[in-house]
C-alpha cells in the first residue's frame, strides 16, 4: 500500500496530476503511458454506441493499484497512481523474463505497460458503458451475475484493444495482431494470478479466477473475425486454428514466466495449466457463461438508452420483464 496522507491523496485530471509530479523522469514516463488513453477512447467511441459519453479519467495520487475504480454516477474512471507503477512493473517483468529483444514494440517503448493501462481503463469504462450497475439492480449481486458482468467487461476490453491494434497496424495479419496482444497483456493478467494465489478456482464472490480470465481472453480473440460474425461456438476452422495458436503463445509465456520465477517443479503445476485441466468439463466456467447468455440481452438494451431513462426501479423491472430473464438470489453458488 502506498502512503496515504490525506493532504496528498487527491483525485486529479491527468494534466493536473502530471503537473504535480516533481520528478521529471517519472513525469515523462507517466505522461507517455497516459497518452494512450485518448486514442483508445476514440476507438471505443467509433465502435460502440455510447449515449451518455465515455468515462473521463482522473488519477488518484498516492493510491494503491487496487483503488482504481469506476465512479459510475459521475462517469469517471479513477486510475490509482499505483496502477501506473504496476503497469511499468509488468514491462520490467517481461524484460527480465524473455529479454528486451523478444518483446514486440507494437506501440513503441513501454508497449506492455501501455496495453496494460489500456486494459485497466477499458475494463472499468465498459462497466459504465454496458450499464452493469443497472443490471445488478434488476438481478441482484449474486456471484454468478457478478462474474458474468466481469466476463462482459473483459470481453469488450479484449476486442476493443484488438481493434485498436488493427487501426494502428493495418498492414499486419489478424493472427499476428492477436498473438501480439497475448504477448503484451499476459504479464498484467498473469501477475494478478500470483497476487490472488489462494483464490479458489471457482473465483471469489465478485471475480472469476485470474486463470479463467486469461483463457476467456484467449477465447474472445480467437472467435473475433473481420469479415464474418463472431464465432462463440468455435464452429469454424479459422476460430479453432486461432485458438490453438494463441493457446500455444500463452503456454510458452507461462513456462518462461515460471522458469524465471523459480517456482516450477514436477509437483507444482502451473496455475494456468491446472485451471485448464480442472476446467475440461467447464466445471468452473459454465455457470458464468450461462449467466452471461441470460443477461446479455438486457445489457444490450440498457446500454443503448440514456442512463436517466433506465436508472429507476420501474424501468429496470419493465425491461427485465420484457425479456423474461430470471433474477438470482444473493446466495446462489457459482460452482
Amino acid at each position: 500500500m502506498m502512503p496515504d496522507p490525506e493532504n496528498q491523496r487527491q483525485r486529479l485530471p491527468i494534466e493536473t496530476f502530471l503537473n504535480s509530479i516533481e520528478d521529471s523522469q517519472k513525469k515523462k514516463t507517466y505522461s507517455y503511458l497516459l497518452s494512450t488513453i485518448e486514442p483508445l477512447k476514440s476507438i471505443i467511441k467509433s465502435r460502440w454506441y455510447i449515449p451518455d459519453g465515455i468515462p473521463n479519467v482522473y488519477i488518484i495520487k498516492n493510491a494503491s493499484a487496487e483503488e482504481t475504480e469506476l465512479r459510475d454516477f459521475i462517469n469517471q474512471v479513477q486510475i490509482a497512481e499505483g496502477l501506473l507503477q504496476r503497469c511499468i512493473e509488468c514491462e520490467q517483468q517481461a524484460t527480465q523474463t524473455i529479454g528486451q529483444s523478444q518483446i514486440p514494440r507494437t506501440l513503441g517503448k513501454l508497449s506492455i505497460a501501455k496495453i496494460s493501462l489500456m486494459w485497466a481503463y477499458a475494463h472499468e469504462a465498459f462497466h459504465y458503458i454496458r450499464r452493469h450497475d443497472l443490471v445488478e439492480k434488476h438481478f441482484g449481486n449474486d456471484p454468478s451475475t457478478r462474474h458474468a458482468l466481469e466476463y462482459d467487461a473483459d470481453l469488450c476490453s479484449a476486442v476493443t484493444i484488438y481493434r485498436y491494434l488493427q487501426h494502428y497496424s493495418s498492414n499486419k495479419s489478424a493472427l499476428y495482431l492477436k498473438k501480439t496482444l497475448v504477448q503484451h497483456l499476459f504479464w498484467f493478467l498473469r501477475i494478478e494470478v500470483d497476487r490472488n494465489i489462494n483464490m479458489p478456482m471457482q473465483g471469489s464472490e465478485t471475480h472469476p479466477h485470474g486463470a479463467a480470465r486469461l483463457w476467456d481472453f484467449i477465447g474472445k480473440l480467437a472467435m473475433s473475425h473481420d469479415l464474418i460474425e463472431p464465432d462463440p461456438n468455435f464452429a469454424t476452422p479459422i476460430t479453432r486454428s486461432h485458438f490453438n495458436e494463441l493457446s500455444q503463445v500463452l503456454i510458452d509465456l507461462e513456462w518462461r514466466y515460471l522458469e524465471r520465477s523459480d517456482i516450477k517443479n514436477c509437483d507444482n503445476l502451473s496455475p494456468i495449466a491446472s485451471f485448464a485441466i480442472e476446467n475440461r468439463e467447464l466445471r468452473y466456467t459454465s455457470a458464468r457463461h450461462a449467466r452471461w447468455d441470460e443477461i446479455s440481452p438486457l445489457i444490450s438494451s440498457f446500454s443503448s438508452l440514456r442512463r436517466n431513462m433506465v436508472s429507476n426501479d420501474q424501468s429496470i423491472s419493465f425491461l427485465g420483464d420484457i425479456f423474461s430473464l430470471p433474477r438470482k438470489s444473493s446466495t446462489q453458488s457459482i460452482t
